[in-house]
């Protein structure tokens, strides 16, 4: 089990590709202020996505209320503050992008993991073949990547 963040959700909306999440992550519960996030605009194709997970069940909305934890930094969204203290009231790992909060979540003792590995981790069980293709895609829709990020995924995933 995982609770996403927004970012995540909205990189698999592009990629539709949240048929990989029940063999890579399990059950992967949505805040219901990430969501809010998610949907804010309902008519964009990565929202369409999103909304078609939840009713295929590939996505599970959770009621957090907005008693975040005391030690989140003020600078962090309430999305992200909904899926760190989420996590910490399930003891499973967040999986979200932005850097700021993946520290945040890390400090607070969770295991965070993020669309690229997620990515990695469908190519290693067989459920992707390649991995490049997804990032390339990500990159054009202008999702930021790190070049770091990107070169040390694709030499794991044997792609360089």
């Amino acid at each position: 089990m995982v609770v996403a963040d927004a970012g995540p959700l909205i990189a698999f909306g592009h990629l539709k590709g949240f048929d990989l999440f029940p063999d890579v992550l399990g059950r992967v519960l949505v805040p219901e202020q990430v969501l809010a996030e998610c949907l804010r605009n309902p008519a964009r194709p990565d929202a369409l996505h999103i909304q078609s997970a939840i009713d295929k069940r590939w996505l599970t909305v959770e009621r957090c209320d907005s008693d975040f934890l005391e030690s989140l930094p003020p600078s962090l969204g309430e999305g992200e503050c909904a899926a760190i203290t989420l996590a910490m009231r399930q003891g499973c790992p967040v999986l979200m992008d932005d850097k700021l909060a993946r520290r945040a979540a890390k400090l607070v003792g969770l295991k965070v993991v993020g669309t690229a590995g997620v990515l990695l981790k469908a190519k290693q069980i067989g459920r992707l073949s390649q991995v490049e293709p997804s990032l390339k895609i990500l990159q054009s829709r202008g999702y930021h990547l790190s070049p770091v990020l990107i070169e040390e995924v694709l030499s794991l995933a044997g792609e360089k």
